[in-house]
C-alpha cells in the first residue's frame, strides 16, 4: 500500500456493484413479495404470516444509509399493497416509517450483529402495525377498540418474523457474496 492509498478514503462504490446490489434487493423482494402473498398464506391457512418483506427493510435500513435504501423500502410496501389488496399506500407508509426508525436507531447504535438485527426486525413489526392502526384510524372511522387478539397476532407474527431474521439476512448476504455487489 502506498502512501497516497493510504491517505485517501476509500473510492466510491462502481456503477457496476451499484447495479448487482439493487438486483439483489429487487429479486429478494420480488421473492419475498411471492412467498408472503401467496405460498405463506395457503400453507398457513391465513392465520399468522411472517412479514418478509419487512425483514428485507429492515436490511435496508441497517445497510442502505442513502435514497436507494427508503426508496427500496417504499417500493417494498407499494408492492406489497398492490399485491396484498389493502388500502394503497397503507404499507408503503409503515414500511417507510419502520425504514426510518431502523436507520436513525443504526445512525447511533451499533447494529451489526445477529442479536441487534432479530431485536430490529421484532421492534418493527410493531412500529408497522402501529403505523398501520395509526393511518387508519385517521382516515376511516373505527368503531371497534384494539382487541387481545389482535395484539397476540401482531406479537406472534413479531416473533416468528424475529425468528426468520437470520435465515432471511443470510440469504442476502449469501446473494451479495456470490454476485459480488459486497
Amino acid at each position: 500500500m502506498s502512501l497516497l492509498q493510504a491517505t485517501h478514503a476509500p473510492t466510491a462504490p462502481t456503477f457496476g456493484a451499484e447495479l448487482r446490489t439493487a438486483v439483489i434487493y429487487a429479486l429478494t423482494g420480488s421473492l419475498a413479495l411471492l412467498l408472503q402473498t401467496t405460498i405463506l398464506h395457503t400453507l398457513t391457512g391465513d392465520r399468522i404470516i411472517p412479514d418478509l418483506a419487512l425483514i428485507l427493510c429492515v436490511f435496508l435500513g441497517l445497510h442502505e444509509h442513502n435514497v436507494a435504501g427508503a426508496t427500496g423500502a417504499f417500493l417494498l410496501g407499494y408492492l406489497l399493497d398492490s399485491f396484498s389488496g389493502s388500502l394503497v399506500g397503507l404499507n408503503a407508509f409503515a414500511m417507510t416509517s419502520v425504514y426510518t426508525m431502523v436507520y436513525l436507531i443504526s445512525r447511533r447504535l451499533w447494529m451489526d450483529n445477529t442479536l441487534s438485527s432479530v431485536a430490529m426486525v421484532f421492534l418493527g413489526t410493531l412500529v408497522k402495525g402501529f403505523a398501520i392502526l395509526v393511518a387508519l384510524a385517521a382516515y376511516l372511522s373505527i368503531d371497534d377498540r384494539l382487541s387481545l387478539a389482535a395484539i397476540q397476532v401482531l406479537l406472534a407474527e413479531a416473533l416468528l418474523a424475529a425468528a426468520l431474521t437470520p435465515i432471511v439476512f443470510g440469504v442476502i448476504r449469501w446473494e451479495q457474496r456470490v454476485f459480488g455487489a459486497d
